[in-house]
């Protein structure tokens, strides 16, 4: 079982290499290759020309650094309705991030459904990465999403953002090939009539990742865990009677970026401390 972090939040310290090294001083022994737009991921490896031998020489620099690439993330929006140009553009962008993403050494590469789609629709939208998932030997994360209407005090209803339609979405892909990426964050916002202990136990054995974050219980604050509301001991229980035996993840996006650059090494290594407290809890 891994430690490991989104790589996105710490874009103002450097290119990846920097970043990389700085994770595995603070403790991390993963990392999440978070292929965002504009992101250092995205600009420097996905988009390049040579995107292939880019990837292979990240790891390769991540491996002597002695820092695993467990899982990545996919660029989104994941789809516009309506929109087939950028939805046509969109696809062949996620099939270069799987090949990426296994070259790096990623178990897992999470891809979001479209948020209005069904699991019916979504079925069909994952079916167009399957086949290069399997080529590149590597799992598609199916993640837990939630949308928000104008004026409304909370969140509503996403593609699989309550567990029931999270299973419906599992329930029609092929279980050798995509998994839940349970998103801790997103499963405890208000408005959604779920949470995450109830997720995690509704989907059981197909959890394979998680995004650990905090938040108010109202709004996707993507926060250090324990500095927000969400009961984290009620998601440590539930992970270990499902026998999770995916890696601990943090998505604390929104925590470490509002350092001042000088100060990210000390707030990544809190970061690695509190997954590392996950990690043991999960073990006793």
């Amino acid at each position: 079982m891994y430690i490991s972090t989104e790589i996105h939040s710490f874009q103002a310290y450097g290119d990846n290499d920097k970043i990389l090294a700085m994770l595995k001083e603070a403790g991390f022994d993963a990392y999440d290759y978070s292929m965002f737009h504009q992101s250092h991921a995205y600009r420097e490896v996905l988009c390049a020309d040579d995107y292939i031998e880019q990837a292979k020489a990240l790891r390769a620099y991540a491996d002597g650094l002695g820092i695993v690439c467990n899982q990545a993330h996919a660029p989104f929006i994941s789809g516009r309705m309506g929109i087939e140009a950028y939805n046509e553009e969109f696809i062949s962008v996620v099939r270069r991030a799987i090949e990426v993403a296994a070259i790096l050494g990623a178990k897992i590469i999470v891809v979001h459904p479209w948020n209005n789609y069904t699991a019916q629709e979504n079925a069909k939208m994952y079916g167009l990465y399957e086949e290069t998932a399997r080529k590149a030997g590597i799992k598609i994360g199916v993640e837990n999403m939630w949308n928000w209407k104008s004026g409304e005090p909370t969140a509503c209803a996403a593609a699989c953002s309550h567990h029931d339609d999270f299973k419906a979405h599992l329930d029609l892909l092929p279980s050798d090939v995509f998994v839940a990426c349970v998103d801790i964050g997103h499963a405890e916002m208000a408005g959604l009539d779920t949470n995450a202990p109830q997720m995690l136990e509704t989907l059981g054995e197909r959890v394979e990742a998680l995004h650990i974050h905090d938040n108010d219980l109202i709004h996707d604050s993507h926060l250090l865990p324990f500095a927000g509301k969400i009961n984290f001991n009620a998601m440590i229980e539930a992970l270990k009677e499902i026998g999770y035996q995916g890696d601990i993840t943090m998505e604390a996006a929104y925590y470490a970026n509002k350092f001042p650059v000088e100060l990210y090494p000390q707030a990544a290594r809190l970061m690695a401390e509190t997954a590392e407290y996950f990690r043991k809890a999960l073990k006793k």
